[in-house]
């Protein structure tokens, strides 16, 4: 795992995020690249001399933060973002290729009601990365266990699970499947990804209305360090990312959320 990509809001969880991100980065030697999270944006070409001054004042906050969690890291760039977050992580990507974006939940939200705020959402819903959502109160430590959870264990592109893989292997991480089989549930649901069933120790069933449904099912139980899920076009979230905030009535999580992406 080469690049991982941490956006940064304001908020006072920010430090945490990066510090988080910085320790997991630690364990694969990678590159961590930096960017506002809410880079300034205004729609009026004569006052552009405020945008670059605002986004160098944001600029040396993330300094700042960096020179006081990692100071002299060398593996540590800061990015500059084009007014634009989603398009500069994909440019961004398409140039060095990123392995990892690790975010907070939510940023600046202050609604106790929200699982994922906008800038969350929009990165696994508008982004072909593997997205690691980091919990606000947790410090990163090495997990031992994954949950995989899913409706179909159908791989169509191998690159997909490559994320969860190098954690797995770094970490020697147990792996354990959950099929949750919802309404609709087919036969072609059933056919498990070889690699997936070689990597894990347990194939669970549950039949429950959602995916998240199964997931409050057997979490407790099965206690894992890591839920891992897939983002597709037919998914897990795809009625959850059909607007980019989630609330905690449709889905929470205390532990990283690993959502895996095509990148095909």
């Amino acid at each position: 795992m080469q690049n991982i990509l941490v956006p940064i809001g304001v908020s006072k969880f920010a430090k945490a995020t990066l510090i988080f991100a910085i320790s997991l980065a630690k364990h694969f030697n990678s590159s961590v690249y930096v960017i506002d999270a809410y880079p300034p944006h205004t729609s009026r070409a004569s006052i552009t001399n405020l945008n670059a001054r605002l986004e160098e004042e944001n600029r040396q906050r993330i300094k700042g933060m960096i020179d006081i969690v990692a100071p002299n890291s060398k593996n540590i760039k800061i990015v500059g973002s084009e007014q634009d977050l989603i398009g500069t992580i994909k440019k961004l990507n398409h140039t060095i290729g990123l392995d990892l974006i690790i975010t907070a939940p939510h940023s600046n939200e202050i609604d106790e009601e929200i699982f994922l705020g906008r800038i969350a959402g929009s990165l696994i819903k508008r982004t072909k990365v593997a997205v690691l959502v980091a919990p606000l109160d947790k410090k990163f430590s090495p997990p031992k266990k994954m949950l995989l959870a899913f409706k179909s264990g159908e791989v169509r592109y191998s690159s997909l699970l490559d994320t969860m893989i190098r954690i797995q292997d770094k970490f020697k991480v147990k792996l354990k499947l959950l099929l949750v089989k919802v309404p609709g549930f087919s036969n072609r649901n059933h056919q498990l990804n070889d690699q997936l069933m070689k990597r894990s120790e347990q194939l669970i069933y549950s039949e429950n209305a959602t995916v998240y449904q199964g997931v409050l099912e057997h979490f407790q139980l099965n206690n894992p360090d890591m839920l891992v899920a897939f983002k597709r076009e037919r998914g897990f979230f795809e009625k959850l990312w059909e607007s980019d905030v989630v609330y905690k009535k449709d889905f929470y999580c205390k532990v990283p959320l690993l959502v895996l992406k095509n990148k095909n």
